[in-house]
């Protein structure tokens, strides 16, 4: 989910960028709740029946569970923060408070949709300026990455800033079909 504030006319801007939200915590809870009664009744019943080792594997599962919806909730709260602003571009990433840091040169900054070399892999993108990179929005969907770049560039271009794709899979066409989109 990509939400961009406009600030002092056309040249600063706000992008946040976060994953799609998450289960609210008390819906995330109700949902565990009722895996876990499901999963222990079953193993209660097992070991009932006289199959007592169900019961421990069941316990496990349930343990397992909870780690997986709590890690799950945990990185779906995670957000990127990219302003530009008249003469940088800060990039910030975390959860409650930002974590990762990053200041370019708004004038050398450059926009960059990196394709992985093989299909199954989502492509990166990238802000470069002087050797250094930050890949951003590398939890978006592939069309979701590409609107935000072009956005990005847009954001941009005031300074001549162009969006470089360096794939073989990526046509100038569907680019440029994607700007029509936006």
């Amino acid at each position: 989910m990509i939400s961009e504030l406009a600030e002092a006319g056309d040249r600063q801007r706000t992008f946040v960028i976060q994953p799609n939200p998450p289960l609210a915590w008390s819906a995330l809870f109700r949902v565990f709740a009722a895996m876990a009664v499901l999963i222990l009744g079953i193993g209660i019943s097992c070991a009932l029946a006289g199959l007592p080792l169900v019961l421990p594997f069941a316990g496990l599962e349930v343990l397992v569970l909870g780690v997986a919806l709590y890690l799950s909730a945990v990185r779906g709260s995670v957000r990127e923060v990219v302003r530009i602003l008249d003469a940088a571009v800060i990039y910030e990433a975390g959860r409650a408070a930002p974590v990762v840091t990053r200041t370019f040169q708004r004038h050398w900054t450059r926009v960059v949709l990196e394709q992985s070399r093989g299909d199954w892999y989502p492509s990166r993108l990238l802000l470069r300026s002087h050797g250094r990179q930050v890949e951003v929005g590398g939890f978006l969907e592939e069309h979701e990455r590409l609107h935000l770049g072009l956005r990005l560039q847009r954001a941009l271009q005031g300074d001549g800033v162009e969006m470089h794709f360096y794939s073989k899979s990526i046509s100038a066409d569907r680019c440029r079909g994607l700007e029509h989109e936006a």
